[in-house]
């Protein structure tokens, strides 16, 4: 693949005052993303492409794709323009479509620069998929079927999506501040499915890593044998709650559903109102967003807008420490914001939202985690098609957040097994939630979510666990 070109500061700028002559906004900024993709997908529904290389009874299909675009904001305090296209940027005599009358009702402001400088080296953004690439995927999706099977006999798979991608971006807006950022990730999402005890049971798997090669074949099938038993298990008849382990996958999706408390100014009021002068969780309960994350599958310098990413402590010591704040809210109650808007893709405008959020490792370790538990029950993972939610009250009614989710996972006492729960729905309010934390795993790991989100194992109690008639 060509190396991912984009314009140049001194490009953008040059554009950035074509826009301001033909418009009169005194605010405009530039973002422009460039991208290309390696895609595997085996998809039942499709006809296959001639390859000797893939199983008969395989619908393989690989695909490459580029994609570049632009976008542009512009305006004052009384009005303003969002406007996105693909392709290269236009040069600046391409701007005769816009004028004074572009603008709408609105206002735009945009940030200024920093005084602290980024601490990120600029990605150098070439590192890009290729042939290897390809010949890793599908070694991959084969090598987690063929263990699969060994380890699940009769196990099928259904649906697979590879994706390898690379993208680079530049920014410029009319205050002077700039930013270039580069990403590489690698995505796997699996679907199967297999029959056992006279019960169809199915479950779908999507991991992440910032390299194809970081994936990991045996650790991938183990997660698929693993959900694939449980959803073709005979249900238990009584589910303890007195303890509740739950694994890393499972945390993890939980603090997603959550992930709205940290963010801005009404996440912080929400956040407060859990915890009126007590602690809101033990004292090694620790949740950060960071996007310059050491190793971080999206680790930038810098966010969409340019602002310079850093670590928040959301909880430090079981004690609500700061919001999530975007610049524009810098010094809100005493806090200094962060560099957190991001844009869902080049044609979509920046919101506040979170990067690497995720419970921090604790001091207690995972394996004595679920080997401690007396008699109680080790959830492992979100029920494929479950419920899945979070309800936060208006301020005004005087409830509490509540949250629910399906959940699949094992009877346990004192390490051993005692019986399989193919769905149950884990559920109670949010404060009983943080409150509920008794220990905090050493085994923290990230889930693409979007972004990415992460946790360790986590020992509750105090909530409420029933089963879940499947279908």
């Amino acid at each position: 693949m060509k190396p991912l070109r984009l314009p140049t500061i001194q490009a953008l700028g040059t554009a950035l005052t074509a826009v301001a002559d033909r418009t009169g906004a005194s605010n405009a900024e530039f973002y422009v993303k460039a991208g290309c993709s390696l895609r595997i997908e085996i998809d039942p529904w499709r006809p296959a492409d001639a390859s000797p290389s893939a199983p008969e009874d395989w619908r393989l299909h690989v695909g490459r794709i580029e994609e570049r675009g632009w976008a542009l904001r512009a305006g004052g305090n009384h009005a303003a323009l969002f406007i996105a296209d693909s392709g290269p940027l236009p040069a600046p005599g391409g701007w005769r479509r816009l004028n004074r009358h572009s603008l709408r009702a609105g206002s735009l402001r945009l940030p200024t620069p920093c005084p602290r400088k980024a601490s990120l080296p600029h990605p150098a953004g070439n590192d890009l998929p290729n042939d290897e690439s390809e010949a890793l995927g599908r070694d991959l999706i084969r090598d987690v079927v063929e263990r699969t099977r060994d380890e699940l006999p009769g196990s099928r798979l259904v649906r697979a999506r590879l994706e390898d991608g690379a993208s680079a971006s530049v920014l410029a807006n009319s205050a002077g501040v700039t930013g270039r950022t580069a990403v590489r990730l690698a995505t796997v999402h699996l679907e199967f499915v297999v029959e056992r005890n006279a019960t169809r049971g199915a479950c779908s798997l999507y991991r992440a890593a910032g390299n194809p090669k970081d994936l990991d074949a045996a650790a991938l099938a183990a997660e698929v044998a693993d959900r694939l038993t449980l959803a073709t298990a005979t249900p238990t008849s009584f589910l303890p709650s007195s303890e509740i382990a739950v694994a890393p996958s499972l945390a993890s999706s939980l603090l997603a559903l959550l992930g709205p408390l940290f963010r801005g100014r009404d996440g912080w009021e929400r956040l407060q109102r859990l915890s009126p002068g007590d602690s809101l969780g033990p004292p090694d309960l620790q949740v950060l967003d960071d996007g310059a994350l050491e190793g971080g599958w999206i680790r930038t310098p810098v966010d969409d807008e340019g602002v310079p990413t850093r670590a928040v402590a959301l909880i430090r010591g079981g004690e609500p420490a700061e919001p999530l704040l975007s610049w524009e809210d810098d010094g809100w109650s005493g806090f200094s914001a962060s560099g957190c808007r991001r844009r869902s893709g080049w044609r979509s405008p920046p919101e506040i939202s979170h990067s690497h959020l995720y419970i921090n490792g604790g001091p207690d370790p995972a394996d004595a985690i679920r080997s401690g538990i007396r008699h109680g029950c080790y959830l492992l993972d979100r029920a494929p098609d479950g419920r899945s939610q979070v309800t936060f009250p208006r301020s005004d009614n005087g409830g509490e957040a509540s949250f629910e989710i399906d959940a699949t996972g094992f009877v346990v006492e004192h390490d051993r097994i005692l019986g399989a729960i193919p769905r149950a729905r884990l559920s109670g309010s949010v404060r009983q939630l943080f409150r509920g934390i008794r220990a905090v795993g050493d085994d923290l790991r990230f889930l693409p979510a979007p972004g990415a989100v992460g946790s360790p194992t986590l020992l509750l109690t105090g909530l409420q666990l029933e089963p879940v008639a499947q279908d």
